[in-house]
């Protein structure tokens, strides 16, 4: 199971998340007050934006082992039709119960899968790489970064299609057409 979706940003300084789905939010008690359910809002705020470091940390590490710099980065994504190279790994998440992080990312964005470690590690890099594919063609991911921020309601279409309730599904071809007829009819409403 997937246990949240990031997309946030990865060229040198602060990392900033731009976008995040969690899946498998425990159902709480309705007696509890506001405050809990600050605290936990908060609580999880901290923990996706600790995930996005270490992947932004491991991706900063591995350009400069590289020698990559940001000029040879942006000159990546020159063709606008086509995903330019993706930089991709997976990481073990600290202080969290076996849980792993795959990202791909190039550029100035990144999308990352936090599963359960247990997870099929290339069915989540097969699921993401098919989301990055969708989010560029309809939202401009890697080029326009901020069309994230403004237009959560399409990327929450494209998810929603792809990782429904956070399940990473076994996909054929006619799978992936008949899914992405479905969401195109979903984006044109």
């Amino acid at each position: 199971m997937v246990n949240a979706f990031i997309i946030h940003t990865l060229l040198p300084g602060p990392c900033r998340v731009l976008y995040q789905q969690v899946y498998g939010v425990v159902k709480r008690d309705t007696t509890e007050t506001r405050s809990a359910d600050s605290d936990l809002r908060t609580v999880r705020k901290q923990t996706i934006q600790e995930v996005a470091s270490e992947v932004h940390s491991e991706y900063q590490f591995r350009r400069a082992v590289s020698n990559r710099t940001v000029e040879q980065d942006m000159q990546r994504l020159s063709n606008e039709d086509t995903l330019p190279e993706m930089e991709q790994g997976f990481l073990r998440l600290p202080e969290t119960d076996n849980k792993i992080a795959v990202w791909q990312g190039t550029g100035n964005t990144c999308c990352t899968l936090v599963c359960n470690e247990t997870e099929n590690r290339m069915l989540a890099e097969n699921v993401l790489k098919l989301l990055l594919r969708f989010l560029q063609e309809h939202l401009r991911l890697i080029h326009q970064p901020v069309e994230v921020v403004n237009k959560p309601d399409k990327v929450a279409i494209v998810i929603n299609r792809f990782l429904p309730s956070g399940q990473l599904l076994f996909m054929n071809h006619r799978m992936v057409r008949q899914l992405e007829k479905e969401m195109d009819t979903m984006m044109k409403l």
